[in-house]
């Protein structure tokens, strides 16, 4: 790892992806405009991994952190969507999908592509500190992979992969099958585990963790907090309320269900990660705190953690941890209308496999991107 950041002389900067399948287009459209505002405040044209000291990422936006980390500009992982999403999302034959819809070959395959075959977590093609959020099923437990030498699993872990641990951490349940990592145990021997998307935790929205992981001394880094010294920006790829029409939930088969608690638990665990950092974090100066895509999604159903956001304000508490954006949007009628995108159907864009809307995707990340991403407000943290 090429980057050796110091809390003694600068704000450490920490940025946070969630997972989405395609609309990973949304968070790659705020890349690209935060990348681009920073090379003009800056006078310098860097990659992100060279501005960012510690990106998380889960699922979909595992994909994101890694490429940023091996330095891969911002738009060239945008054109990783646009140029092999279709194949990606094209359906196994029907035997198969009673278990999965979509192969794993060949997401499984661009990934090495993108990454290398052979680059490890260990590498020191690795220009800044990654988190990658997956779930071990085999012992039932979320996994936080980091290239921090310092950490607790480092040494077994470090020889893994990056294409396969990113594999592992979206393999979304009843979208693609589980990869299996063989990881090695403290004594050097391979133990075999199953894996599957990270989004089926506490950790699509990996905000909270990557905030523990740089500043809770367990984790190794134990970077100082305060609004001051502590940036954390958050790109999420969309939200709204998973609705069943009255009478078609009696009618939904193990598959219908297992496919609404896969995108349910996904968007209740991005609320509630949200609904924590605001509580901690101050927003940046001269941007207030709202409008909320979480909670403006979650309060049109009267989800009673909507509501807690309105209690969250710039005075809560005497003492910020840190300085917190959120960048993410509702996929609702009103809000697309709101971003002159009328054409769009919100149904349609709210499908994560949905191969048909990746221009749409596109185009809402370039709305979002134009609204939400302001880097002059955080010109202390990089200038």
């Amino acid at each position: 790892m090429n980057n050796a950041p110091n809390p003694a002389t600068r704000p450490m900067r920490l940025l946070s992806i969630d997972g989405g399948g395609l609309a990973g287009l949304i968070p790659a459209e705020a890349l690209i405009a935060i990348e681009t505002q920073l090379d003009a405040l800056t006078g310098r044209s860097l990659p992100l991994s060279d501005r960012f000291d510690l990106i998380g990422g889960t699922s979909t936006g595992a994909i994101l952190a890694v490429g940023l980390a091996l330095g891969l500009k911002a738009a060239e992982l945008r054109d990783f969507y646009l140029k092999f999403g279709k194949q990606i999302f094209t359906k196994v034959f029907l035997p198969k999908r009673f278990w999965h819809s979509y192969p794993s070959g060949p997401l499984e395959q661009h990934l090495k592509d993108v990454f290398g075959e052979d680059t490890a977590l260990g590498s020191d093609k690795l220009r800044t500190n990654i988190l990658i959020v997956s779930k071990n099923v085999t012992l039932g437990t979320t996994w936080f992979f980091t290239n921090n030498p310092k950490g607790r699993y480092f040494t077994n872990n470090r020889g893994l992969p990056l294409w396969q641990i990113v594999r592992a951490s979206s393999a979304a349940p009843t979208y693609f099958p589980p990869r299996t990592l063989a990881v090695p145990d403290d004594a050097g021997r391979p133990q075999e585990y199953e894996f599957i998307d990270g989004g089926v935790s506490s950790y699509n929205n990996p905000s909270m963790q990557v905030f523990l992981e740089a500043t809770d001394p367990q984790y190794q880094f134990g970077w100082p907090i305060g609004a001051g010294n502590l940036l954390l920006l958050s790109l999420g790829t969309g939200f709204n309320a998973i609705t069943v029409p009255a009478g078609k939930a009696s009618c939904y088969n193990l598959l219908d269900w297992a496919r609404y608690v896969v995108k349910e638990l996904m968007g209740d665990a991005n609320l509630q990660q949200n609904v924590l950092m605001h509580l901690i974090g101050q927003p940046p100066a001269g941007k207030a705190p709202t409008p909320i895509a979480e909670a403006n999604a979650a309060r049109a159903t009267g989800a009673p953690a909507a509501n807690a956001l309105d209690f969250i304000g710039p005075g809560m508490g005497a003492f910020k941890a840190l300085t917190y954006q959120r960048i993410t949007v509702s996929l609702t009628r009103e809000r697309l209308d709101g971003l002159n995108l009328a054409d769009i159907d919100p149904a349609k864009v709210g499908e994560m496999d949905a191969v048909d809307q990746i221009p749409n995707f596109q185009r809402i990340g370039q709305a979002i991107a134009k609204e939400q991403v302001k880097m002059d407000l955080l010109r202390q943290f990089f200038v």
